[in-house]
Order: C-alpha cells, then sequence, then structure tokens
C-alpha cells in the first residue's frame, strides 16, 4: 500500500530566506570554466534542459565550421 503524499507547508520555507543569496565562488576553480554557459532568459524557456541545448548545438555543429563568438563580435563592431 502506498502511502499518500502529504503536500503540507514546509516550515522551513518561512524560516530560511534566500533573498541575500550569491552564487558560489568555488564553483569555477572545482569545475572549471568550460562547462559553465549563461543563457538569456529568452533561450532558457527554449532550451529547458541541458539534453535540448546539445541536441540542437550538435545539429548546428554538422552543418557550419566552428564559431569563434569573438570574431562574431570583432565583426559586428567592424561594420
Amino acid at each position: 500500500m502506498k502511502k499518500k503524499a502529504e503536500v503540507e507547508d514546509d516550515p522551513l520555507d518561512r524560516e530560511i530566506d534566500f533573498s541575500n543569496g550569491r552564487p558560489n565562488p568555488y564553483f569555477v576553480a572545482y569545475h572549471g570554466a568550460k562547462v559553465i554557459r549563461v543563457l538569456e532568459p529568452d533561450l532558457a524557456e527554449l532550451f529547458p534542459d541541458n539534453e535540448s541545448v546539445n541536441k540542437a548545438l550538435r545539429a548546428i555543429s554538422r552543418t557550419k565550421k566552428k564559431v569563434s563568438a569573438r570574431r562574431v563580435v570583432a565583426k559586428k563592431e567592424r561594420g
């Protein structure tokens, strides 16, 4: 027999205040900068998980040469 899942207010929700939270400064040192990519909010809505981002990037990588973001930005700045 399965126990019925109780939907109660967790008393810790009211006790813990995360409004002053900060990013972990040791994350980059531990994992390395290569695993971190920041998406704009509109893109984060389109790609809700890692699998969808990887699938889209692999599809692009099969059709195009390697693209450097720095070169694209520099090209746009030049004209």
